[in-house]
């Protein structure tokens, strides 16, 4: 009975034994997380089974325990921790300050819980989304639990930045409009930023007709509805395709053809059949003041207003050399039909320098140039330019350019070159030759009857002819007139003393007394 009684006594009492005797082989204190249950053993060991252990430790710790069957965070991602044992990581009776984490920040893979640090997450800290003595598990991997206030769209596109935003450049996106929207943002629409369609960060119910959005710059201030699309395209608001002649019948060729519309359509171009006439546009610009009628096209074309009238075939007067460059009513100051001169005084009668006293302006000058293109040949008038006379500028004579009154005479024009004061008179070229002044030649004997033989060869013409006198031309050609106060004789054999003497030497006599 004592040996029943101590078996009965032995196994009742065994779990409280048991649960002592762990006590007493513990291997040391409990980290400062689990010191709760540093007297209760069964809360993470069973009884002579280790293998039980790890489902104790997920029993306590249940939200690792979802991740693992989750197969999310990172006890869970892939299932690689699948049948680890937790203590394998993860020891205790340490001490109090034990650390039974492990983790070293430093040499951490993030990559392992199923959140990859990529592009900007990569430079942050820890610290920056994991708040303090909170788990690490608990921090949320949605951008907007971080970013909520970084958000330009307040929210009114939920929280899946990612579905356009990447980690790289948070300004960059990846939205695709035309399948997202069913609206492509092509030509000046790509360029937009979202808030210049989308005010005030409302994405739902944006329009997308044009007038919508573009009401303001409709220049046709909704007189042409609301379709712009059917003129207009996207890359340029300008740059309408609209088929005006197809459309009006009126072709823009020409300068016509880079007009812009407001320019013909005016009044917000609400206009809707302008005339087609020239003169219903430019009348204003009309230089004939209405005179030619409205048939613009009958001269003018519509690639510049200068006109193409053939002058020399519709007149019979070409316009020539500066002719040519002249506007229309430079000649034509009244009715163009008004009948004009095509004499040249007809128009240049105030112009004329020389008071009309030649016959014809063509005879001298041309259309290319008044003053320049000089065709005169004064070879065909009494007067031919000879010698110096040919180098003369024409004004050194023509004082007045009233040419026909120029005289003729040497005297006329060098009386104040004339050495001779006038005393020979004013037969210049008696003596005087063109080619200069200085070149001269008199023949004595031939000209006067009295040849300058002997020593009066050698006379100055001024040892006979007193310069400045009225009668130095009409001197006495005998010997006494001039050597009267030479004779020795007195006058006593008379005036002719070449009878005796020779005009070698006065001392010289002619045969023997």
């Amino acid at each position: 009975m004592r040996s029943a009684g101590l078996i009965l006594l032995l196994l009742l009492g065994a779990p409280v034994y048991a649960a002592s005797l762990e006590s007493l082989v513990s291997p040391g204190p409990m980290s400062a997380a689990h010191a709760d249950q540093e007297e209760q053993c069964g809360a993470c060991h069973a009884l002579f089974s280790k293998s039980t252990q790890t489902t104790l430790c997920l029993d306590c710790h249940e939200a690792i325990a979802g991740d693992m069957a989750r197969q999310e965070g990172f006890h869970g991602t892939g299932g690689r921790l699948e049948g680890t044992e937790c203590r394998s990581c993860h020891s205790e009776h340490q001490g109090r300050d034990a650390d039974i984490v492990g983790l070293v920040p430093e040499a951490f893979d993030h990559a392992l819980t199923g959140f990859a640090l990529t592009g900007g997450h990569a430079d942050a800290s820890c610290q920056d989304c994991h708040q303090s003595g909170e788990p690490f598990r608990e921090a949320s991997a949605d951008c907007a639990s971080c970013h909520q206030s970084d958000d330009p769209h307040l929210g009114n596109l939920g929280s899946d930045c990612a579905g356009c935003h990447d980690t790289g450049d948070w300004s960059q996106h990846s939205f695709d409009h035309q399948r997202s929207t069913d609206f492509a943002l092509t030509g000046g629409h790509g360029g937009l930023a979202c808030v210049a369609c989308h005010a005030g960060q409302v994405y739902e119910q944006t329009p997308t007709e044009c007038a919508a959005c573009h009401a303001l710059d409709d220049v046709h201030r909704g007189e042409r509805g609301s379709d712009c699309a059917a003129c207009h395209n996207e890359s340029d608001w300008t740059d309408a395709r609209f088929d005006h002649e197809g459309e009006t019948g009126f072709r823009l060729q020409g300068a016509h053809a880079d007009l812009s519309c407001a320019a013909c359509h005016l009044d917000a171009m609400s206009l809707a059949e302008p005339p087609t006439e020239c003169a219903g546009c430019h009348s204003t610009d009309d230089v004939h003041l209405g005179q030619r009628g409205d048939q613009c096209d009958a001269c003018h074309d519509q690639s510049r207003w200068q006109t193409e009238f053939d002058h020399a075939a519709e007149t019979g007067f070409a316009l020539t050399g500066r002719h040519g460059e002249l506007a229309c009513d430079d000649c034509h100051r009244g009715n163009l039909d008004d009948p004009l001169p095509t004499e040249c005084d007809g128009c240049h009668q105030q112009d004329d320098p020389h008071a009309g006293g030649l016959v014809s302006c063509r005879d001298c000058h041309d259309t290319r140039d008044w003053t320049g293109s000089l065709r005169f040949d004064h070879e065909f008038t009494a007067f031919p330019l000879l010698g110096m006379h040919r180098f003369a500028a024409c004004e050194q004579c023509h004082l007045n350019l009233v040419f026909h009154e120029t005289a003729a005479g040497c005297n006329d024009c060098h009386a104040q070159d004339d050495v001779h004061d006038g005393s020979l008179g004013t037969d210049c070229e008696g003596c005087h030759s063109p080619a200069g002044w200085e070149r001269w030649q008199f023949d004595h004997g031939r000209q006067t009857d009295f040849a300058l033989t002997g020593a009066h060869a050698d006379l100055a013409c001024a040892g006979c002819h007193a310069p400045g006198a009225r009668d130095a031309l009409d001197i006495s050609t005998t010997c006494a007139s001039c050597h009267a106060s030479d004779d020795v004789h007195n006058g006593s054999f008379g005036g002719q003393c070449d009878r005796c003497h020779t005009a070698d030497s006065f001392s010289e006599l002619r045969g023997t007394f």
